[in-house]
């Protein structure tokens, strides 16, 4: 990875590496401020040999007092000098955990050892490293070779006796919290990467790139959903910024289409619940929005949606009219804004895929085109069935939602790419659930809506009509 795949890794999932941050930094501050103070008390000995006069005994004693006092201070944590101690200061504790109180250090190039002592009470801690200078003194001398006289050739004197320490060495509370903090910001950056490195979801503009060269159209939030119902935010909040994602949608898909002529759009997805059926109802609200005569086509027959959305009869509409059953413009329902007419699904079929292929569906499409400046279909998702690949060979543009909490790049790769074998033209992608603050609309969410504000549609325009005489953009 990139120094700037790096920076995006951390920049999408700071939270991560914040939380993980501030969780190690309290449990570091729960350690420290729960943990009892402990001091540390020190004596140091100095070793000696006790035999030979001329300077070249002296030399040899100096070398072999200094080749064996690491092993005096290794002495220092067995039994042999600890278990005396417990019995002369009468401590409750055995000789593995007094010894786990008890370090040496040989201080280099010299015989000077030094005993250190760690407990909770200071005047203990020097009781106790008084004590075991003392023993390790007496069994280093006891150990070591004797003369022929029996005199011993080491001796060991407290140069230092240790005294009760004033302040503790532990817990070190601040470097404990600077532990925690590195500890959590590391952890949490490993964790942020290495779920960024197995997350196959496309989630980002960089992201889609890696896997088309079809542009990113516009990125919604979802609208809540009641029940069935999804919430058609171009009505219930015209100011709000997800609208204004739709009039941008909007906007970028007039340009993409040819003008003089009719469009036919379809809105699928990869897979179910990525929030096409949500996109294809806000979108014919702002295409009719802008002045264009725009009819939206329930084209799911097997889970619709579209009659529900806005409250309209559903027992007739699309299937009746690819059997013969009645005239298109008998079950073309007026949603009630201006310029914009549904035709829901009907009764649901047993052969859908069939029946959208049937030449009366292409048929429909070029009757709905005559009335009609946009034709917008909401049809099923891609992957689970073949309908939305059959109606894309009759349409003009193709609009493919995907989910940036949930679609796998697996499936948006399969389903572009069965786009592209039925010859279907991919205009763009729309990604939903991408939050954003709603600050990041400029002068409209914070606007008031007062009796000079204009009506939502009356003066929006399209910066080009996409029919060619039909529309209902006036001069």
């Amino acid at each position: 990875m990139s120094l700037h795949q790096y920076l995006r890794v951390l920049r999408r999932r700071w939270r991560w590496v914040a939380g993980l941050a501030c969780a190690c930094t309290a449990v570091a501050a729960f350690v420290s401020f729960t943990t009892p103070p402990t001091y540390q008390a020190t004596s140091t000995l100095f070793f000696s040999l006790q035999f030979g006069n001329s300077a070249n005994d002296l030399a040899q004693g100096s070398t072999f007092a200094q080749n064996q006092v690491g092993s005096y201070a290794l002495l220092a944590t067995t039994p042999a000098v600890l278990a005396p101690v417990i019995d002369e200061l009468d401590l409750d504790a055995t000789v593995r955990e007094v010894a786990a109180q008890v370090s040496t250090n040989v201080v280099p190039d010299t015989v000077v050892v030094e005993v250190s002592v760690v407990d909770s009470t200071p005047e203990l801690a020097s009781r106790l490293a008084n004590a075991v200078t003392g023993q390790l003194a007496e069994t280093a001398g006891r150990l070591a070779p004797v003369t022929a006289d029996g005199q011993r050739t080491v001796a060991a004197t407290t140069v230092a006796p240790a005294t009760a320490p004033t302040a503790p060495v532990g817990p070190r509370t601040g470097l404990d919290l600077a532990i925690g903090l590195l500890a959590g910001l590391a952890l949490g950056v490993v964790l942020a990467v290495g779920r960024d490195l197995t997350d196959t979801r496309v989630r980002t503009e960089d992201d889609l790139a890696e896997l088309t060269d079809r542009p990113l159209l516009a990125t919604v939030d979802n609208p809540r959903q009641q029940g069935d119902r999804r919430e058609l935010v171009v009505v219930t909040d015209p100011r709000g910024p997800e609208a204004e994602a739709f009039r941008s949608l909007r906007t970028a898909v007039q340009f993409s289409a040819r003008p003089g002529r009719p469009l036919s759009l379809l809105v699928t997805s990869s897979r179910p619940g990525e929030g096409k059926s949500t996109v294809a109802a806000n979108l014919a609200l702002t295409m009719a929005e802008a002045g264009l005569r725009v009819v939206l086509v329930d084209a799911d027959l097997r889970r619709p949606s579209v009659a529900t959305t806005f409250d309209l009869e559903g027992a007739a509409g699309l299937t009746n009219v690819l059997v013969g059953q009645v005239d298109v413009a008998d079950v073309l329902q007026d949603h009630g804004s201006p310029g914009l007419d549904v035709l829901a699904a009907g009764p649901l079929p047993p052969n859908p895929s069939e029946l959208l292929a049937a030449p009366a569906m292409a048929e429909l499409v070029a009757r709905l085109g005559e009335d009609h400046d946009v034709v917008l279909f909401d049809a099923p998702p891609l992957l689970p069935v073949t309908d939305a690949a059959v109606l894309a060979r009759l349409v003009d543009q193709t609009i493919v939602v995907s989910d940036a909490s949930r679609t796998r790049r697996g499936s948006l790769t399969q389903a572009l790419g069965l786009l592209a074998r039925v010859e279907g033209r991919v205009v763009g992608l729309v990604f939903t659930h991408v939050r954003r603050p709603r600050t990041d609309l400029y002068g409209y969410a914070a606007a008031p809506v007062g009796p000079q504000a204009t009506p939502a549609g009356s003066a929006a325009r399209a910066p080009e009509p996409v029919g060619s005489g039909r529309s209902r953009v006036q001069g």
